[in-house]
């Protein structure tokens, strides 16, 4: 077992995630060392643009509707 596949499995990690600055931001383990990218926004969460644009694009035409 390598050094990496060894901490992934018997650290219990306590990420440091740098700040946002695009779609992803990496972070490292504080216990073990172990770095690994992580994703700034969930889809569909209201803090992706594009999952916004789609729900503001939906509500125009329910209103649309009404009207």
């Amino acid at each position: 077992m390598s050094d990496e596949t060894a901490a992934e499995t018997d650290c219990m990690h306590h990420w440091v995630i740098d700040q946002p600055n695009g779609p992803t931001s990496m972070g490292t383990c504080k216990i073990c060392g172990l770095s690994q990218e992580f994703k700034n926004s969930i889809q569909g969460s209201g803090w992706d643009r594009d999952g916004s644009r789609r729900r503001a694009a939906r509500q125009r035409q329910q209103q649309q509707r009404r009207a």
